[in-house]
């Protein structure tokens, strides 16, 4: 028959195990969350992966096709593309510019103020 000390020591190892145990399961979790986080991340990368190589063709194609078309033309459609294009962007910064500048506070005195 066993003494109580025993006995006592008996039942602080089966506190001490069903703790570790407790303490394994937690730590099999985090690592399951890991692995699956990792293997979301693995996802989003692939995805991202695709459409970088997706844009990077479709962008070689659009060149591959400009190159074709201006090959093709005469050197006064070259410079009126060229021209049109240079235009826009002056045309756009123009407008920038009068945007930013245009008025940059309302006037207090406009005639609807409030009344008390």
């Amino acid at each position: 028959m066993p003494s109580a000390s025993d006995q006592t020591l008996e039942n602080q190892n089966e506190e001490e195990l069903n703790s570790l145990h407790s303490k394994i399961k937690s730590l099999r979790s985090v690592t399951i969350d890991i692995l699956d986080d990792a293997n979301r991340q693995n996802d989003q990368l692939d995805r991202t992966t695709n459409s970088f190589t997706s844009f990077a063709s479709s962008l070689f194609s659009t060149s591959r096709h400009h190159n074709r078309t201006m090959a093709s033309t005469s050197t006064l459609r070259q410079y009126r593309t060229i021209a049109y294009i240079v235009g826009a962007i002056v045309v756009l910064w123009l407008i920038l510019k009068i945007w930013r500048s245009g008025p940059s506070a309302t006037p207090t005195h406009g005639g609807l103020e409030p009344e008390y």
